[in-house]
């Protein structure tokens, strides 16, 4: 496509293409970055800016890929029309101007307490979109190895992976988990704007959406309020900006030990490697953890941890900020992560399972959902809760949860149990089990048959006498998995082999996705472009012949494609149908 918006229409406009375009110019400007080129990143940046496929593509993200795409800012508006959408593009450009943003406040999860999310306006998120396209693959090509969190690739898997690595060497080791308070809301202005050292026109939108205000709703009143420090949660930019603000707090520390007298731990060197390497740092986002073997030293980092971040206006929250021994156990992103000694010998083993707060947290979500829809069907109520119980479980199957998952599923089945028994009490308990648990069914899940009598099943009529059949599957079904680490500071934007790899053999996906990624060889089946870790987030499993033409649900009619693919797919044969 080039440089100047053409007279195509919104459905008419080659996304593949489009991608692969700005996708070039990303790898670009990573290089440039990675080489120490400035003057050809901030040029390369600036072309990029003003290209035409990536604000199509900017626009596409927040209105059409997003999940809050149809939640307005101040003013009320969303866009959902093609012509919308590309007049949108249209008049798309990074003029330094902003409008507030709208704040909401949601609950925390299995908390009292709720946290404020800003929404800017979908114009100002456009524009962050577009930003972001330039600013990432710059900042991709410095961000530390063991930050996790927002970046393409990477995973909360993979820090839990980097905490095992760091522990399973059999010996006992202290550990400080850290809460920053408030971080997005307390980075100072100046100390992120400094760090970004980019060219002047994004560095003032930047500095404008930072201090553009917040609207305050209060009952049928709106009040204004300045903001002279943080970046807004909600943002499209905003993780990215909090993970800019955060770099370099793990070479910090490792040169902070590296100069200290103290050997790591007895029988060590003092070379500069070898304490370099005794200390761990994990980031995720805002949450991080440090690790050594040496309790002294781990006291020094934790003194130097509060002075760097003092330096960007945050602070630790030292309520929630603890230092232990690994013998003690900890929680992060979800996970129970403890060191158990051996009774044998003198070393000690890593334990990782789902925490009590995230089984609790689940358990309580089904029971909401039962207790909220007592009169559906069946089949409507395994269409919610089997996206709920498999997500739960695919997250936590990369941890020793077989025990768990089978206590769990006995839970889960007496919630559902008495919600059957519930709907009829007229019937014999035989008939009405036999209804909704058949008995005698082989069930098809994750590559295996399994044979049971307590499956929930549900019927939905279709058309005529034809009946569409879905089923609840058992948590304890799901296997546990090994996940592997991601590499060093490998990112998708050095398009090296390592992600194709990567993408079949250790990624998390889902064993449908991973099935048919290699079935099509990691293209797309509507676009045949690659599908890449960049765009993994818009993947979706599309039936070749709609189920409510009758087609079934195996791989045969299934393909993966791309979530505009999709769209297009859908419009298209729904077209062909009122012809």
């Amino acid at each position: 496509m080039s440089n100047k918006l053409s007279n195509v229409t919104w459905n008419e406009i080659d996304w593949s293409k489009t991608q692969k375009n700005i996708r070039q110019i990303q790898y670009r400007i990573y290089k440039a970055r990675l080489n120490g080129n400035f003057q050809r990143l901030h040029w390369l940046q600036k072309f990029l800016i003003n290209h035409s496929g990536a604000k199509l593509l900017a626009v596409l993200q927040v209105t059409t890929l997003n999940k809050g795409k149809k939640t307005p800012g101040i003013d009320k508006q969303i866009i959902t029309t093609p012509e919308e959408k590309m007049t949108l593009a249209t008049e798309l450009c990074i003029d330094g101007l902003s409008q507030p943003i709208r704040r909401v406040w949601i609950p925390k999860p299995g908390k009292q307490e709720k946290r404020p999310l800003g929404i800017p306006v979908i114009r100002d998120r456009a524009k962050q979109a577009l930003i972001k396209l330039a600013l990432e693959p710059e900042w991709e090509a410095v961000f530390e190895p063991n930050s996790f969190g927002f970046r393409p690739g990477r995973s909360a898997l993979d820090a839990i992976e980097g905490i095992f690595l760091s522990l399973h060497h059999g010996k006992p080791k202290w550990i400080y988990d850290a809460d920053i308070r408030k971080c997005f809301d307390t980075i100072d202005h100046e100390a992120l704007l400094k760090k970004l050292n980019n060219i002047p026109i994004i560095k003032r939108q930047i500095s404008n959406w930072l201090k553009s205000g917040v609207m305050e709703e209060y009952s049928n009143t709106t009040k204004e309020i300045l903001t002279t420090t943080g970046t807004p949660q909600g943002g499209v930019i905003s993780p990215l900006l909090a993970n800019i603000a955060l770099h370099g707090l793990e070479t910090h520390l490792k040169d902070f030990v590296s100069n200290l007298a103290l050997k790591p731990h007895p029988g060590s060197n003092r070379g500069t490697a070898a304490k370099r390497k005794a200390l761990t740092v994990i980031r995720y986002a805002d949450d991080f953890v440090l690790i050594h073997q040496n309790v002294e030293i781990l006291k020094l980092c934790i003194d130097e941890v509060k002075r760097w971040l003092k330096n960007m206006g945050l602070e630790i929250n030292e309520e929630k900020s603890v230092l232990r021994s690994g013998q003690g156990s900890f929680t992060f992103l979800g996970f129970q992560i403890i060191q158990v000694k051996k009774n044998t010998l003198n070393r000690y083993k890593v334990k990782i399972y789902p925490s009590k707060t995230s089984q609790q947290r689940l358990l309580l979500k089904i029971q909401d959902i039962i207790q909220g829809h007592k009169s559906v069907s069946s089949y409507h109520l395994i269409l919610m809760l089997r996206p709920i119980i498999l997500g739960w479980a695919n997250y936590f199957k990369y941890c020793e949860c077989k025990a768990i998952f089978a206590k769990l599923t006995h839970s889960i089945f007496q919630k559902i149990r008495a919600w059957v028994f519930r709907r009829d009490t007229r019937s014999g308990k035989l008939r009405i089990k036999e209804k909704y648990f058949p008995s005698g069914k082989v069930y098809n899940f994750d590559g295996k048959q399994h044979l049971d009598n307590w499956i929930l099943v549900g019927k939905s009529k279709v058309k005529g006498d034809t009946f569409r059949e879905n089923f609840l599957p058992h948590l304890s079904w799901v296997c546990s998995r090994k996940h592997v680490k991601v590499l060093g500071d490998q990112t998708p934007f050095n398009q090296n082999h390592y992600w194709a790899t990567r993408s079949v053999k250790y990624s998390p996906y889902p064993l449908r996705v991973r099935t048919l990624l290699i079935r099509q060889n990691q293209r797309c089946a509507v676009c045949h472009q690659e599908l890449t870790s960049f765009d993994s987030n818009s993947w979706e499993v599309d039936h070749i012949i709609p189920r409510s033409k009758g087609g079934k649900d195996e791989y045969k009619n299934l393909q993966l494609v791309h979530k505009e693919c999709h769209v297009k797919k859908t419009r298209s044969d729904t077209s062909k149908r009122l012809e």
